[in-house]
């Protein structure tokens, strides 16, 4: 049993590309797809400065543009290593529900998350991506140690 469909999660963080990184050689070695999901919560023009925000929320000050961008940057770290089978996907809402709805979309049976956001403390007041995300995946989780 080998994995066909592979779905993954980006902030354009460091973290997150060491998880893009962790999928693509995954999907290479089993000669699957790969689609890098980005989500974002500003529309576009919204023009908030994401400098001062902890990674963790980041995505939440990220329009469209901003987030179509950390999906391209996704899709570069996979092609470094590689893997020319990859779709990018964006949309606005949470990113745990995102990556859910992607999987089940494209019928991913494998979801790749980074660890970041588990152990800091805002996880208790928003729930972390990868704990939502291995709670109510339609199919296998890997939480990449990224932190």
């Amino acid at each position: 049993m080998g994995y066909r469909n592979v779905v993954v999660g980006t902030d354009g963080s460091e973290t997150a590309a060491a998880a893009v990184r962790h999928a693509a050689q995954l999907a290479k070695a089993f000669g699957a797809r790969l689609t890098v999901v980005t989500a974002y919560a500003q529309t576009a023009g919204a023009g908030a400065d994401a400098t001062d925000v902890p990674d963790e929320l980041r995505w939440m000050v990220t329009d469209v543009n901003g987030a179509e961008e950390r999906a391209g940057a996704g899709k570069a770290v996979a092609a470094e290593v590689g893997l020319d089978d990859v779709r990018t996907r964006v949309g606005k809402g949470d990113p745990a529900e995102m990556l859910i709805e992607a999987a089940e979309d494209t019928g991913g049976d494998l979801i790749v998350v980074g660890s970041k956001g588990m152990a800091s403390a805002s996880r208790f007041v928003l729930g972390s991506v990868p704990n939502k995300v291995s709670h109510h995946a339609p199919c296998d989780v890997i939480i990449v140690h990224t932190v």
